[in-house]
């Protein structure tokens, strides 16, 4: 079960025509199976373009795409459509929207609990190995 990765790359805003893209990835491991790295890139890179790293417990990405979720610097809910969810991430003092199709986000979430399914993300034995590691230093 350890090593297991689950990322997902979504092109959120394609400004090509003017030489530039910005992309949503997010990533999900095994290793630390409640939580969601979320990466907000624009390439090519540049201090004025959107840009950012968050992390968000992976059952409130579920829930968001039901309902409004979420405080801070990250919320999540459903967009007006319903058929996008919508994330509002603010770094520092800049906020960037993002909307992502729910049934790409859906998809990404469904392979990561079926590699750790909700409510079995730890088991006694890893617990256990976190909590050696913590005694030995």
């Amino acid at each position: 079960m350890l090593g297991k990765d689950v990322t997902a790359e979504f092109v959120v805003d394609d400004a090509s025509s003017r030489g530039r893209i910005t992309v949503f990835q997010i990533c999900w491991g095994a290793r630390d199976p409640l939580a969601v790295s979320m990466t907000l890139v624009s390439r090519p890179e540049h201090p004025a373009l959107p840009q950012g790293s968050w992390v968000a417990p992976r059952d409130t990405l579920r829930a968001g795409l039901e309902t409004a979720v979420g405080d801070g610097d990250v919320r999540i809910g459903p967009d007006a459509d319903r058929r996008g969810v919508r994330l509002d991430l603010v770094h520092g003092d800049r906020q960037s929207v993002v909307v992502v199709a729910a049934s790409s986000l859906r998809s990404f979430l469904d392979r990561t609990e079926r590699l750790v399914p909700t409510g079995q993300e730890h088991t006694e034995q890893e617990l256990d190995a976190v909590l050696a590691d913590l005694l030995r230093t």
